[in-house]
């Protein structure tokens, strides 16, 4: 595993190419003559080689290819023990899943360790650049802290001249230590700029490395990204030939319990035939046994015969007593009959004394039925005027409103108008001012350092305006008066093409039984003997007047809304995905929960961008799929219907009222920067001078200074030069004078 660690990925070239057209047929027939474990082998491994992998790869990939094999050798050449003698026994289909199972899971393990070669090798290059890096920075640090000491030494060696030249007085020696210490200056000033080119090329350096880290990176995963879907197709390929084998292993199991069934009935019929005389004879002796068995029954029988009539005769004397016992109590029963008839008919009196009580109380809840009548009318009138004053107060306070929101968007205007003057007055003098700087700095340079310095560079900040930026907008109270249309007009059915009817009969059949839940169970009761046509409650043009369908284009706009949710049963039997279903609802439930006006901010603009781009792909798809399908019609799931006439109403909810002529948007916030952004943005330019030229000043300051104070020592030894001059010159004309 240590030489595969060390592998290194090559990125400029592709791990895994796209297989050509022969290869794909070669695959196809392939795995329709797959009969074995090992033709099944066979065709994988030639899906994991690929002769267009780069070497190292390539020599990784048969290294574990060889271990592998190694290993499997092993587990057979290996004496079986118990479990293996058992696993023997097993039916032959659970052996198949077992196998099945294992190799799936040896594909699953490879493809596990090809993603993490990759991962193995950038972390090896990664460290490898750490430590690298590490020591660079080092020896760098080491170079400037040598320099450093070195040009202390040189300094404190020129401060040491400059001592020394305070005691010459004879001019031209002076001159020439002056010149020298120059050159010794100037060698200081030369070793400072070989480092900080040094530096800057080490800048530079670290630069280029990691752009060609980062190509190597985006390789890398492509590489990776390769890797997967060559193993993914890998593991499709494998799951459809396990599934095929296990059908085979299952048809072949089938054919073994026919052939069993088929050679157990054979015997049985041979024995059959062979015992036919047995059976006739003991069929011949249960004859003769019956025969007896049935005259012992009938002498029985006889016996009981007469055994019941006499018990008979005795239970009939006793019915006759107990009639006379019977006749007994009803004469007694009708005497007492007539006691509760009378004492029925008294009661009877009284009800109807208090059913006259209870409808003159009848009377008087009918009175206050009336009067609480006319009491609910009167109130219902003063709510109706106060409903129409509270309104009218409405509108006015919408009046008002806007009014004010007018006022502030005009208020929101002229600040900005103030920060926009503002910002253009302070960047304009910044501007001005880091070109001064710049400027003085090159005049600087051009005096002291010798050659030219090239243009100056701006500040690298850029000057965002301020009116371009964008700003977040809310929208106006919704204006009540609705839009008037023109003539309304009746569309044309005819027009529609068969399999939109079709689309639209299944939708109205779909949305009807959707709708269930808005129905009392006790309608659905009494509704259960009719037939399907007076089932109908709702027709299809109440519907379209509820939805605001007057055109054909609204219709086809709808049947658009419902196209990515339908499918053909003929092409998908298995219908819609449970996962797409999820999905939708998921969707349309984390859309409920938005605020209404972070739905209102939401770019309508991009929603229909994308809403045309999943139509055109549906339309394609299902385009290819009506050649392919004979009989393509199209259905839709009931649990996805009001999910999608949601989506139609939402839309054109927001045509007919948010985009109004009446609405218009305004700006809550045309500055939308904080005050961290702005100092942010200020702060920038303290960057247009880079360290190294702040250090470069420095030094300058420090050497000019300097310069002054040699050259103020200078005008003093010129003063003295000139002072003694003079007296050699009075010296001179005295001694001559003496001469004479």
């Amino acid at each position: 595993m240590d030489d595969d660690d060390e592998v290194e990925i090559n990125p400029d070239t592709d791990l895994l190419s796209e297989p050509s057209i022969g290869e794909e047929e070669e695959v196809e027939t392939d795995a329709e003559a797959l009969d074995s474990w090992e033709s099944f082998h066979e065709h994988i491994d030639a899906l994991i080689v690929n002769e267009h992998c780069d070497e190292p790869i390539r020599n990784l990939d048969e290294r574990r290819r060889t271990v592998l094999n190694r290993v499997r050798h092993q587990f057979q050449t290996a004496p079986k023990g118990t479990a293996e003698r058992c696993a023997t026994e097993k039916p032959l289909i659970d052996q198949q899943l077992e196998l099945s199972s294992q190799r799936l899971d040896e594909l699953v393990r490879f493809g596990d360790e090809l993603v993490s070669n990759v991962r193995v090798a950038n972390e090896r290059r990664e460290l490898n650049r750490r430590m690298f890096e590490s020591q660079q920075q080092s020896m760098t640090q080491m170079q400037l802290q040598r320099e450093s000491i070195e040009t202390m030494a040189k300094f404190e060696d020129i401060k040491a001249r400059w001592t020394e030249l305070e005691e010459i007085n004879e001019p031209m020696m002076l001159w020439d230590q002056i010149e020298e210490q120059k050159k010794r200056i100037a060698e200081i000033m030369q070793r400072k700029d070989e480092m900080i080119d040094a530096c800057q090329k080490e800048v530079d350096r670290i630069n280029a490395k990691y752009d060609f880290d980062r190509e190597r990176q985006s390789q890398d995963l492509c590489c990776l990204v390769e890797r997967v879907d060559h193993q993914v197709e890998v593991l499709k390929e494998a799951y459809k030939q396990h599934l095929q084998m296990l059908r085979h292993t299952i048809e072949e199991e089938r054919q073994l319990f026919a052939v069993s069934a088929v050679e157990k009935w054979r015997t049985f019929f041979d024995a059959l035939n062979k015992n036919f005389d047995e059976k006739a004879n003991l069929v011949r002796s249960r004859q003769q046994f019956y025969a007896n068995q049935t005259q012992h029954i009938n002498e029985s029988q006889e016996e009981l015969t007469k055994s019941t009539r006499i018990r008979l005769e005795k239970e009939c004397e006793r019915l006759e007593l107990e009639l006379r016992r019977t006749r007994d109590n009803v004469l007694m029963n009708s005497e007492k009959l007539d006691y509760n008839y009378q004492v029925l008919q008294k009661r009877n009196e009284e009800n109807v004394i208090i059913n006259n009580q209870q409808k003159r109380r009848v009377a008087r809840l009918h009175e206050s039925i009336g009067r609480i009548r006319r009491a609910l009318k009167n109130l219902q009138l003063s709510g109706k005027r106060n409903i129409e004053r509270l309104s009218q107060d409405i509108y006015k306070l919408h009046a008002n409103i806007h009014e004010m929101e007018t006022k502030a968007h005009q208020a929101r205007l002229n600040n900005k108008e103030k920060f926009n003057r503002i910002w253009e007055i302070n960047f304009k003098e910044l501007n001005q001012l880091v070109d001064r700087v710049y400027h003085i700095d090159r005049i600087i340079h051009e005096q002291q350092l010798g050659p030219s310095l090239g243009a100056a560079h701006s500040s690298d900040t850029q000057h965002i305006p301020v009116g371009a930026r964008r700003h977040n907008k809310r929208r106006l109270p919704k204006n009540r008066v609705l839009p008037q249309d023109g003539a309304k007009f009746k569309p044309d059915i005819k027009e529609l093409p068969i399999e939109s009817l079709r689309l639209m009969r299944n939708l109205v059949r779909k949305l009807s039984d959707r709708g269930g839940f808005l129905i009392e169970q006790r309608l659905i009761k009494i509704l259960e003997p009719y037939s399907e046509e007076d089932k109908c409650l709702v027709r299809l043009d109440n519907i379209f007047a509820a939805l605001r369908i007057q055109r054909l284009s609204d219709v086809q706009e709808l049947t658009q809304v419902f196209l990515p949710y339908t499918y053909c049963p003929n092409c998908q039997p298995g219908g819609l995905s449970p996962r797409k279903c999820a999905e939708v609802f998921m969707k349309h439930q984390t859309s409920s929960r938005l605020d209404p006006d972070v739905q209102a901010q939401m770019d309508d603009q991009e929603l229909h961008r994308e809403q045309e781009h999943h139509i055109d792909t549906f339309m394609v798809k299902g385009y290819e799929a009506a050649k392919a399908c004979k009989n393509h019609y199209l259905v839709m799931e009931p649990a996805l219907c009001l999910h999608a006439m949601n989506l139609y109403t939402t839309k054109m909810h927001k045509q007919m009222y948010h985009n109004m002529p009446g609405r218009q948007s305004i700006a809550v916030n045309l500055i939308p920067f904080s005050d961290k952004d702005i100092r942010n943005f200020w702060r920038q330019f303290a960057g247009c001078f880079p360290p190294a030229k702040c250090k470069l000043w420095k030094t300058l300051e420090h050497g000019l200074n300097h310069y002054v104070e040699v050259l103020k020592m200078r005008v003093q030894y010129d003063a003295e030069v000139v002072f003694l001059r003079r007296q050699n010159d009075e010296l001179r004309h005295l001694l001559q004078k003496f001469k004479v």
